[in-house]
């Protein structure tokens, strides 16, 4: 029970507030039980004051009336505040402080000394005042006995006697303990209501956090077009809300097109094990010539080839994807590019197109193996897709502090509209082509992959007069200064 109270937000919270409100209260109510002390206090003094004043000016002007073991008046100043005013107390005083309220007199003593200490009279004077030689300075004060028992307001009289008037402070501790028990009470019955509230508050404020959950459970069950209602979201959690629906929808886009990768993968692969089955099949229906049985043979192995291509393209897009988790380090681009230039040096001469490469020792951050696949397949899509006799350019330049690899050729093109869509998956401009280089439909995508694993990206643009050019981009961050020494590595 402990731990799934623990593990509840909404519970955390409701106990973390709690418990904040609680230390604020006792935090206000502390110091209102000071300055609730203190102004008691102070009505002590003032009352004790005008007492004395009053005692004093009878010992000045009938000191007659001061002779004997106790004063003859018993009393030597207006009545009690409290008493005499019409202000009725209210009820939050009557429950805050119950005691002050009571119409009980306030409670005071008296006493006179000579000056060789002897007392000159007393009224209601405790034994421990009268014993303590409560005359020695200070005097014209008002302070509390070492004991805190009383509090004294004394002064000199004439003749150099000197007068006391003093108050037990019994009543003033009996109602501070009543302030205090207020408070204790009155804060223990406000907990459950404002935890109750609190509860409440909190409810309402996840409510979007439960249409949210809702959302997410119609997902998992299979509704993947639900997404989260930003009319219904509160301002706080329009852009969650709005990060989750596009991290749904791209979510959405990549289980599509998984979906539609995979059906290609599958209709690519069976095509030509169809082929093969069916020229199995031929072979087994009649017999067959040596010359015949060489041809099935040989076109049983040109699909096992395009099996074989596509698979070893599969596991270069595979490679390729995760390229940005591998190890990349500083090498050179020229050697890179030239290599790659001689490994498609004979399906070029096949199509009797020309190779131009116009390279330079630019240092960059990648995968050799990677980056000479990426121009391999630029170049073999290029030379697939010239005329005969015709041009392929690979050009090595910088720009702005990026480098640029341009390869051109000056075939068909693309049209403008599915220049973007020569990137996808299995995607052919020609699917009547199928050749061991490109047929597969996956060089390009390949490419794009493991440029944008190295931080960069591969780019179409026309070729001016007809063709395509793609640009493979090096990001600023992965390209050495110019002229960086290839030992610095």
């Amino acid at each position: 029970m402990a731990n799934s109270v623990l593990r509840s937000l909404r519970w955390r919270a409701t106990i973390s507030m709690a418990l904040f409100l609680i230390a604020i209260a006792i935090a206000i109510r502390s110091v209102n039980y000071e300055v609730t002390r203190e102004i008691l206090v102070r009505d002590i003094d003032t009352q004790l004051w005008t007492r004395l004043d009053a005692f004093k000016t009878r010992h000045q002007f009938a000191p007659e009336t001061l002779l004997g073991p106790d004063l003859a008046l018993p009393e030597l100043a207006l009545p009690d505040v409290r008493t005499a005013s019409d202000l009725k107390p209210s009820i939050a005083m009557r429950l805050l402080i119950p005691s002050a309220v009571s119409g009980r007199p306030f409670p005071w003593f008296a006493g006179a000394w000579r000056e060789d200490g002897s007392l000159l009279a007393a009224l209601r004077l405790p034994d421990d005042v009268a014993q303590g030689e409560p005359w020695r300075e200070p005097l014209e004060t008002i302070r509390t006995t070492p004991d805190g028992n009383a509090r004294l307001a004394i002064c000199r009289g004439s003749d150099g006697t000197v007068l006391l008037v003093g108050t037990p402070l019994a009543p003033l501790a009996q109602a501070m303990r009543e302030v205090l028990w207020f408070y204790m009470w009155t804060v223990a019955l406000a907990i459950p209501p404002m935890a109750l509230a609190m509860w409440w508050i909190l409810s309402r404020m996840m409510l979007p956090l439960s249409r949210i959950s809702r959302t997410a459970a119609r997902i998992a069950a299979g509704d993947f077009a639900a997404r989260i209602d930003l009319a219904e979201a509160d301002s706080e959690l329009v852009g969650m809300a709005t990060t989750l629906n596009l991290m749904l929808d791209r979510l959405e886009k990549i289980r599509t097109s998984q979906a539609q990768f995979n059906a290609d993968v599958a209709h690519e692969i069976l095509n030509p094990i169809h082929g093969i089955l069916l020229q199995a099949d031929l072979a087994q229906q009649r017999p067959r010539t040596t010359d015949e049985l060489g041809r099935t043979i040989e076109h049983c192995r040109a699909l096992a080839l395009r099996i074989q291509k596509l698979s070893e393209a599969l596991l270069a897009l595979s490679k390729a994807e995760s390229a940005a988790d591998g190890p990349l380090e500083w090498l050179d681009l020229e050697p890179i590019v030239e290599e790659a230039a001689t490994q498609v040096e004979e399906l070029a001469q096949a199509r009797e197109v020309t190779i131009e490469v116009d390279s330079q020792s630019i240092l960059v951050v990648g995968n050799a193996d990677l980056l000479h696949q990426v121009f391999v397949n630029l170049l073999a899509n290029a030379i697939e897709y010239s005329p005969v006799g015709g041009r392929v350019e690979i050009v090595m330049a910088r720009a702005a502090g990026r480098v640029v690899v341009r390869v051109t050729d000056h075939g068909e093109g693309i049209p403008a509209d599915r220049a973007e869509q020569v990137f996808e998956r299995f995607f052919r401009e020609d699917p009547s082509r199928v050749t061991a280089t490109g047929g597969h439909g996956l060089g390009l995508a390949i490419c794009r992959s493991i440029m944008r694993g190295h931080g960069g990206d591969v780019i179409w643009h026309p070729t001016p007069g007809g063709g395509a050019t793609f640009e493979v981009h090096f990001s600023v961050d992965n390209v050495a200064a110019d002229r960086a020494p290839l030992n610095g590595l």
